[in-house]
């Protein structure tokens, strides 16, 4: 019983780390339908460049990490606004690739810079918490209070700031929110400097959980990914529950089942999402679509 209750324990705090990852997609999302298959990317470079900062140049927290999350905005707003802004009104898969190929050019100056060598970014307290039987990562856990702080933080700025609620009305209608006065196009900007920004703050905990290499991008997306489209693509709560099921689930995976057949851990969250989507297509809190043919 202790392993089990140690498991799942362990399997929350890394879900709240997911729901974080999730939450800089879906706040792109909501707001400008535009889906950033680069956001693994972006957080990579923002790791290695807070290693570069910290760890590299010596530079104190206090100093580092608010240049990181200005480096992260401006990475936000200089990709909407150069790669994305054109494309306003056009399909989808257009915004996608562009995206993708936006993935892939971040990709490589981090790789050009660097060199893709991997580094070790000690900022969060290490060690063990023991809990009677129960043993839990300090890092772990600080990372998962940082993400439920993020999350609060932009719970509370969505429903009462005049912004956020200007996000979210346009999130509902492009038209309609330009019909009542809401600069559509500063609101995506907005959108995508706070994805940015929450790049930064998951690369500095990702980047305190794993070795900063030139696969932690990749690593943040494969995670990301099932959160998303298990929680719903428009939903803030979404992410977080599909976050804490895909960390829990994935945990438990590992204990109990990886043992056995190796390599289960890594296939469970892709199980979970397509048995979601066939059930509920739209996610689990995600927003049901029904347009007139």
């Amino acid at each position: 019983m202790a392993v089990f209750f140690g498991a799942f324990l362990e399997g929350v705090l890394l879900g709240g780390v997911y729901a974080l990852l999730a939450l800089g997609i879906v706040v792109v999302y909501k707001s400008s339908r535009v889906f950033n298959i680069g956001y693994g990317e972006m957080m990579m470079f923002l790791a290695y460049f807070m290693w570069f900062l910290f760890s590299s140049r010596d530079l104190p927290l206090w100093v580092s990490f608010p240049f990181l999350l200005v480096t992260g905005i401006a990475i936000g707003l200089v990709s909407e606004r150069v790669c994305l802004r054109p494309l306003i009104g056009r399909p989808m898969l257009t915004t996608f690739m562009v995206c993708l190929v936006l993935g892939i050019f971040i990709r490589s100056i981090a790789i050009l810079w660097h060199g893709g060598i991997p580094e070790v970014m000690s900022i969060l307290p290490t060690g063990n918490l023991v809990i009677g039987s129960i043993s839990l990562s300090r890092t772990l856990l600080w990372c998962f209070v940082i993400g439920l702080a993020m999350f609060l933080v932009f719970v509370i700025y969505f429903r009462y700031s005049k912004v956020g609620l200007g996000m979210r009305c346009v999130a509902e209608d492009h038209h309609i929110s330009q019909s009542l006065g809401i600069d559509v196009k500063r609101t995506f900007s907005i959108s995508w400097a706070i994805g940015g920004m929450m790049a930064a703050v998951a690369s500095v905990l990702l980047g305190s959980l794993l070795i900063v290499d030139s696969d932690l991008g990749m690593f943040a997306l494969v995670r990301a990914l099932p959160v998303v489209l298990l929680g719903g693509l428009e939903s803030l709560p979404g992410a977080v529950a599909g976050g804490l099921i895909i960390g829990v689930t994935e945990v438990l995976a590992a204990t109990y089942i990886d043992p056995h057949v190796s390599g289960f851990r890594e296939l469970l969250p892709f199980v979970l999402m397509v048995i979601i989507l066939i059930v509920r297509p739209s996610g689990l809190f995600g927003v049901k679509r029904i347009e007139r043919i």
